[in-house]
């Protein structure tokens, strides 16, 4: 494992927090993170930086969403007609912990970034988002979302479909994905495989929970609990077809903070249970993790996290050769 490498200093006086990271076509990296105060701040805004060298150097900062909320928790996607969506949502704070919910927004670029169009609504105004969209073989995307529908009590994780290259996520296209009656389920993510979707998803119960679709996303199996104390994590798709999971460790086993562990899953049409995490970083402080992966090259991975008491966005290497195999 590689020391950290400096990604991006945030502005005088903010915090950098929620980095994602993605290759376009071109061959360079792309990566987003929000600024703000604080983790919880009204002036959030999201900027953008890029590495031409696998990420050893990148460039300066450039805002490319500043409205007049909290823009939250950027999502990078390259589609393959080599579009980049960037999915993001935004809160009004009301008071110290309420907020008005403006919900799921998506732009699309298609010069490598470089510009972006205007921000269109992903499906109902009520929702919340992690992971970033996928592309399914046909060409239909699906974004996964979360929060409480009004008059419920539970958050509940849900997919919304765009059938026309990420133009339009029509709120009748949203379908359930997890949901239940005695505690949240949250920040899902999508990894597409051969023949079927997996949807890893946060809950306040410690453990993520997985769902399976083998039907493009129109039905999903019902969640069942992994062996991850993971939060806020990030799952990539390698080029051999494993998967690069990288989450906040919950069980505080390598620090007394969640810090940022990662599992290479070698089955994942399997369990992706039984893998031992090892850790990838920690900042030394509480507000960190929220960590986003890209492969280099087949074996070869840079993950992006941040770092509180220095303000900046970070990136360390590792290697399949790094990750233990399934324990059985």
């Amino acid at each position: 494992m590689s020391d950290p490498i400096v990604v991006a200093h945030a502005a005088d006086g903010l915090l950098p927090h929620f980095p994602d990271v993605v290759r376009l076509p071109e061959g360079r990296l792309l990566a987003a993170y929000r600024e703000g105060t604080g983790h919880i701040s009204h002036e959030g805004r999201i900027a953008v930086v890029s590495s031409a060298d696998d990420g050893q150097t990148w460039s300066r900062p450039r805002v490319v969403v500043d409205g007049a909320h909290d823009d939250r928790d950027p999502k990078l996607a390259v589609l393959s007609d080599g579009t980049v969506l960037l999915s993001y949502f935004v809160l009004e704070w009301t008071g110290e912990r309420t907020h008005d919910n403006h919900g799921v927004q998506v732009r699309r670029s298609t010069d490598g970034g470089r510009t972006w169009s205007h921000a269109v609504q992903v499906g109902s105004h009520w929702w919340a988002s992690h992971g970033a969209a996928v592309e399914l073989p046909g060409g239909d995307l699906l974004l996964p979302v979360y929060n409480r529908p009004p008059g419920e009590k539970w958050h509940r994780a849900v997919v919304v479909r765009s059938t026309d290259g990420g133009h339009t996520w029509p709120a009748k296209s949203e379908v359930s994905v997890a949901h239940g009656s005695t505690f949240h389920f949250q920040e899902p993510t999508l990894t597409v495989l051969d023949g079927q979707i997996v949807a890893l998803i946060r809950t306040t119960v410690e453990h993520a929970y997985l769902s399976r679709s083998t039907d493009h996303g129109h039905t999903w199996t019902a969640p069942v609990p992994t062996d991850m104390p993971a939060s806020s994590h990030h799952a990539l798709r390698l080029a051999n077809g494993e998967v690069l999971v990288t989450y906040g460790d919950l069980s505080k086993r390598f620090a007394e903070h969640r810090d940022t562990v990662g599992r290479l899953v070698r089955r994942p049409l399997a369990t992706w249970d039984g893998y031992p995490d090892i850790q990838l970083y920690d900042s030394g402080h509480p507000d960190q993790a929220n960590p986003s992966s890209v492969e280099l090259s087949p074996g070869q991975f840079l993950t992006l996290g941040f770092d509180i008491p220095a303000r900046t966005v970070v990136a360390f290497r590792t290697s399949a050769e790094d990750y233990p195999g399934l324990v059985s």
